[in-house]
């Protein structure tokens, strides 16, 4: 295979790598603060890098498109519109096409859609109680961070000696954005994001499941769709109950006493145990609890205090070897009959696998 540039729009960073096959030559990630900081770090990268034959990006919103999805004419028309329903993720990644389209004319680039893990996820799971015909019309949920999982997955079968298609699986993907996913004989059935990526967890700047009273309550109030919208992306979360969306300093803060922090913690946390639990009920057997993103792979204390309680589900890690840091990692107790992994997800070698068998069929 080619050389493969892979760019990963995150909500505040840009992340990249170069592949030549699955072997990635070059890697690096750029904090980024808004469209015009996301095209001239794009500029940069394919300034930097010497060759490269395809582009494949991630975008967060694909609804339930295939992917890798070919970027031409059609293909970026669609791309467009779908910015519409992820204001946060789907602009950035469309500024980054461009970019590249600009910069390197000619060259193939593919979108590669987190949604997509998804498509087969059951109607019970996707379906708001709404009226019926705003389904049909997309009003559903699609779920998120579907290529981390699909990384997820394929790793932690291998880390049971056992077939991704056999496996029950609770994952747990804890960056700025947080989300949780219940799969069942390899199958994705329910995710915590929904239409977009605002429903679920606690996350950095968003508050995750919310009455949606409260967004009529702001629009009575005289604020306007895009304040609103900003609000709801931007100041929520931890930030919102802190001041700070730094989850390591929320975490000292809250062990110095500071009150408000120990709130935030205490809610970030009290959300994930919900949905393990709601997720343990809804599957037949739990092979194992999966964590991972920026805070699940580098945060003992997040994963002990959302493990802490969950003994009565057969979920006992060890605090011992919690505290270790080279992944993958079982923090599972020798006593719990659930598997405790901690992984290192890789989304970049995941769109370059998920790019090659597409070429390859």
């Amino acid at each position: 295979m080619k050389n493969v540039l892979t760019l990963n729009y995150g909500s505040s960073s840009l992340k990249y790598s170069l592949f030549k096959g699955l072997k990635r030559l070059d890697y690096g990630a750029i904090r980024i603060k808004g469209i015009q900081e996301c095209k001239e770090s794009v500029s940069l990268i394919l300034k930097k890098l010497e060759r490269i034959d395809m582009i494949a990006h991630r975008v967060v919103h694909g609804m339930e498109h295939d992917s890798p999805m070919l970027i031409d004419r059609i293909g970026f028309e669609l791309l467009k519109k779908l910015a519409v329903l992820d204001p946060l993720h789907n602009t950035l990644a469309l500024a980054g096409i461009e970019t590249c389209m600009k910069d390197l004319p000619g060259i193939p680039q593919y979108a590669i859609f987190d949604t997509s893990f998804y498509k087969e996820l059951p109607i019970i799971s996707k379906i708001y109680a709404l009226p019926i015909d705003l389904y049909e019309k997309g009003i559903r949920r699609y779920g998120f961070h579907g290529i981390s999982y699909s990384y997820l997955l394929k790793k932690s079968a291998k880390l049971l000696r056992k077939d991704a298609n056999s496996v029950n699986l609770v994952m747990l993907h804890l960056g700025s954005g947080a989300s949780i996913c219940a799969v069942q004989e390899g199958k994705p059935v329910d995710t915590s994001m929904g239409m977009t990526p605002l429903e679920g967890l606690v996350m950095s700047t968003r508050a995750g499941d919310l009455d949606p009273g409260i967004i009529l309550h702001f629009l009575k109030e005289g604020k306007s769709l895009q304040e609103v919208e900003r609000v709801l992306y931007e100041e929520c979360g931890i930030k919102g109950l802190t001041g700070t969306s730094d989850m390591r300093q929320v975490i000292e803060s809250a062990k110095e006493g500071d009150k408000k922090a120990k709130l935030a913690l205490d809610l970030y946390i009290y959300r994930i145990k919900k949905y393990i639990g709601a997720y343990y009920a809804i599957l037949p057997k739990l092979d194992a609890l999966i964590f991972s993103g920026g805070v699940g792979e580098n945060s003992p204390e997040v994963r002990e205090l959302a493990c802490e309680g969950l003994e009565k589900l057969g979920i006992i890690i060890d605090k011992e070897m919690n505290r270790r840091n080279q992944l993958p990692l079982c923090v599972s107790h020798k006593r719990s009959k659930v598997k405790i992994f901690v992984i290192k997800t890789d989304e970049e070698l995941e769109m370059v696998e998920q790019l090659r068998d597409a070429i390859k069929g």
